[in-house]
């Protein structure tokens, strides 16, 4: 029976190599049981969510293809999403000044990281590409600093009012403005709203839940306003921590030193909370094959979101690859009712 396909991609900076790495599997998957080499992930969803690093990958996944690309129905495959974190994530975290022992005091006086190569690097691969353009629905989340209020990029909203229509590249970069790391985003609509926004991480670090309300009050074309039963959610964390604070450091610990330990807290305690909800959520209604959540564990790489060594991007790809190696049959089985699921 056909439904409305979420997929939803957590927050967690450059850990967002672990869920690139499993979707571009997915969509090798989705490719081979389709018999279609071109098709893409968006193919086979009807609304794409995300937060932070995964507000950047749904924007990236829902690029329209290239005017005069009459081949693929998107811009990019998945393996250029995850080539993107692996070749250019130490030019996303470039200091402004060099790491150093007493670098992470300028945290009390000035964010870590410099924005212009995160900048840079939306606008070559986005270009002029418009919210209102994106190929199927989307929810990216962000925070209004002076509005105070949570933001959620749609397409629909964009398409019918010029003041919520926004360049893809700047909804990315709202959504992914972490405090202490990236300076506040200033973007500009189509409609001349400026809006001063910091990453969506600060009340939605998981979307799932946010992406199901957003489902059922909208007007899909193969379904308006679909109620839970029609609606199938994929979603992805990137990485569950499992070091623990040592409690003899951390309770004397003043504002510089909690700053970074809070945030990651608070990211990885909200994305646990939605999850546990969402699937309590389904099971009670004897749905339970309509939500899936795929979140491996962080064992060996540092679960920092800003550390992109070559060492730990490298560590983050193997804990995709052998969450893939483990779960094959998983993966192959969500692909195949990815496609199945299609509304006809």
């Amino acid at each position: 029976m056909g439904k409305i396909r979420i997929l939803s991609i957590d927050g967690g900076g450059i850990r967002g190599i672990i869920p690139a790495t499993i979707l571009a599997y997915l969509e090798e998957r989705l490719q081979y049981f389709s018999g279609n080499p071109n098709a893409v992930l968006a193919d086979y969803f009807e609304m794409i969510a995300g937060t932070s690093t995964g507000g950047l990958l749904t924007c990236f996944y829902l690029l329209p293809p290239m005017q005069g690309d009459t081949e693929k129905t998107g811009r990019y495959f998945a393996h250029e999403a995850l080539a993107l974190y692996e070749q250019s994530g130490k030019d996303i975290f470039k200091p402004k000044v060099p790491m150093g022992a007493l670098t992470r005091a300028r945290i009390l006086f000035d964010d870590l990281y410099t924005t212009e190569g995160l900048e840079g690097l939306l606008a070559d691969r986005f270009g002029a590409v418009k919210l209102s353009e994106a190929r199927k629905h989307c929810l990216v989340t962000a925070y209004d600093i002076t509005e105070r209020r949570s933001v959620f990029f749609t397409r629909p909203e964009a398409q019918n009012y010029p003041h919520r229509d926004y360049y893809l590249r700047d909804v990315a970069r709202a959504t992914s403005a972490a405090p202490t790391f990236f300076e506040v985003a200033k973007i500009t609509s189509m409609g001349g709203k400026n809006s001063y926004l910091i990453d969506g991480g600060m009340f939605a670090n998981n979307p799932a839940a946010c992406a199901l309300v957003e489902a059922q009050k909208t007007d899909f074309e193969e379904k308006k306003r679909p109620n839970i039963e029609d609606i199938y959610i994929l979603s992805l964390g990137t990485g569950k921590p499992v070091k623990g604070y040592d409690f003899e450091k951390a309770r004397n610990w003043g504002i510089m030193s909690w700053a970074i330990p809070l945030l990651n807290i608070f990211n990885s305690g909200s994305s646990e909370v939605v999850d546990a909800q969402m699937e309590n959520f389904y099971k009670v209604r004897n749905l339970e094959g309509n939500y899936h959540r795929i979140d491996p564990k962080l064992t060996m790489p540092n679960e920092e979101m800003d550390d992109a060594s070559d060492h730990n991007i490298a560590l983050l790809k193997d804990v995709g690859m052998n969450y893939i190696n483990k779960q094959t049959k998983y993966l192959d089985r969500i692909a195949e009712e990815l496609i199945e699921k299609a509304l006809l």
